[in-house]
């Protein structure tokens, strides 16, 4: 397959809310906040009205990709619960191979609460469940060796289990001529792993997408291309997101790229753009395009989702970008 995903399946369930909410519940606005299962209940209890998708930052970015046409799979674990029916559902649905068993029994599966304010501010609190339940057991190396490039989220560090997961997939790609890609999620993340994500980037990784936060918790004082084949690091390619600033790819080779953005239609919820980018641009490098042309596709496809509520591939998102990138076509 062009890209197989590895990450927490979480089931996002969203809804609006208002700021007065958020502060009642001592949330961080535009945050994430860990939350028990029984405050996950709680919060689910008050939502009220609410859409639920399949979620979680590399099944965002995998459903993605195969929206444009890419062949995509992922692995991430659920319980055979009713969100857990409802995650396998909806990934599929966007073309996505997926067949992780579900646990049977607890814990629940994952879901991670999307309250979204009317300025298009995303506020989650995530109930891990199932999801942590993750192992080695769950990969296929041949789905591994048979991929362009397998992408690890790195929220998969905050567990010895998952690590074990991350050492099949990095093993079953050093034997064949499959890349690894790596999400940091959060710069919190990269500040409890720093170590740990500086060692697979100067062993394992070809790939990083991240935003410049997270580049910049994980480099520290020295630059990003520090990253790169040559300079210190195994990647090929680093890809650092700006937010409304754009993108910047660096190559190996030396090459900068800066990609601008595309303005949506309408700010209606900005969960998933970075998810979004990253999946077209996986789409096009995968394809073989050029850095700019798959930034390009990326920054599309991130303009037509925050112009939605929630991080699903919005209905007939590859003629949207290829109405505006040509290579699609």
């Amino acid at each position: 397959m062009d890209v197989l995903g590895i990450g927490n399946a979480i089931v996002d369930v969203l809804f609006r809310t208002d700021d007065d909410t958020i502060r009642a519940h001592e949330l961080p606005k535009g945050g994430m906040t860990l939350i028990d299962e029984a405050q996950a209940e709680k919060l689910y209890t008050e939502a009220g009205e609410t859409t639920e998708r399949s979620g979680g930052s590399v099944a965002n970015t995998i459903a993605i990709a195969a929206a444009l046409g890419a062949d995509a799979g992922y692995v991430g674990k659920v319980s055979d619960d009713r969100l857990g029916t409802s995650f396998t559902e909806s990934i599929r649905s966007h073309g996505v191979h997926f067949t992780t068993p579900a646990l049977s029994g607890s814990p629940a599966t994952a879901r991670c609460l999307v309250m979204v304010t009317p300025d298009g501010e995303r506020t989650m609190s995530t109930f891990l469940g199932a999801c942590t339940a993750l192992g080695p057991d769950d990969i296929e190396q041949d789905d591994v060796a048979g991929s362009t490039v397998s992408l690890i989220e790195g929220y998969l560090a905050d567990t010895e289990h998952a690590r074990r997961t991350i050492g099949k997939v990095v093993d079953a790609a050093a034997k064949s001529e499959a890349r690894v890609g790596m999400t940091l999620s959060d710069a919190g993340c990269v500040e409890r792993h720093r170590e740990y994500f500086r060692e697979l980037a100067r062993e394992n990784v070809e790939i990083i997408i991240a935003d410049e936060d997270e580049v910049a918790a994980l480099v520290g004082d020295d630059p990003v291309t520090s990253l790169l084949r040559g300079r210190g690091g195994n990647c090929e390619v680093v890809v650092v997101t700006h937010g409304p600033k754009g993108s910047t790819v660096y190559d190996a080779d030396d090459s900068v790229e800066e990609v601008g953005i595309r303005d949506a239609d309408e700010l209606v919820d900005t969960t998933g753009a970075g998810d979004a980018y990253a999946g077209g641009f996986l789409y096009g490098w995968t394809r073989g395009l050029d850095h700019a042309t798959s930034g390009r596709i990326g920054a599309v496809a991130a303009s037509h989702v925050v112009a939605q509520l929630g991080a699903q591939p919005p209905e007939g998102l590859r003629d949207k970008v290829a109405a505006e990138v040509p290579a699609l076509r």
